[in-house]
């Protein structure tokens, strides 16, 4: 796949994933391999990654994550409730999807990082850019590797509000923050991604200050 075409058409995937369709361990484990390329603080290498494919624990955390999801919006699903033929509509649709099938979804995958910095009084910023920016970069490397092997994911973080139930049903070790839920499975065949549309450079870039050109 071209690099341009990779970078800018990998999309979140929900409902174009083949929940009928197994996938590769194997081909997991190479993108998860792609993954670990990527940079993290200090390269202390401090990740786990819990890939998740019995159907008992896919169901327990996707009760979890229906839990907290129906806990955000009120205790029931709402997208029906949104204008149809909005972007919010087709948002909310594909969001409870996800909500609906996520015990389906033949594999989870839980990347966990342990943080090894000191705390500072006062570090917040630094210390959460840190730990985060240790892993999401290797979670980012890990979608693309995907999608050049015909799989599909997206980031979920729902399932956060349940972190401790879910590191007890995992045996993930409390020293160990979860970054998030991803959800993988193959994309359905003939489903094709494109770029999506986004706010105009000028409006984003500040060049030596805020808003700036």
């Amino acid at each position: 796949m071209d690099v341009t075409r990779l970078l800018t058409a990998t999309r979140s995937a929900r409902k174009s994933l083949d929940l009928d369709a197994p996938v590769d361990l194997d081909e997991l484990r190479e993108c998860l391999g792609i993954g670990l390329q990527a940079a993290n603080g200090s390269n202390q290498q401090s990740w786990r990654w819990v890939v998740v494919t019995d159907p008992e624990l896919r169901r327990a955390i996707a009760a979890l994550y229906r839990k907290a999801y129906l806990g955000k919006v009120g205790g029931q699903l709402i997208a029906d409730l949104v204008p149809s033929g909005t972007p919010g509509a087709r948002l909310m649709s594909s969001t409870e999807w996800l909500v609906e099938h996520m015990a389906a979804v033949p594999a989870l995958v839980i990347p966990c990082y342990e943080a090894a910095y000191p705390r500072q009084d006062g570090d917040e910023s630094f210390y959460l850019a840190t730990l985060y920016g240790s892993i999401f970069p290797a979670v980012w490397n890990f979608q693309l590797a995907l999608h050049t092997r015909g799989y599909g994911t997206c980031i979920t973080t729902l399932h956060l509000h349940y972190e401790q139930e879910v590191g007890d049903l995992l045996g993930i070790p409390a020293s160990f923050i979860q970054g998030c839920l991803l959800p993988v499975g193959r994309i359905r065949s003939g489903h094709e991604f494109h770029p999506a549309p986004r706010r105009p450079i000028d409006e984003v870039v500040g060049i030596n200050g805020w808003g700036a050109r």
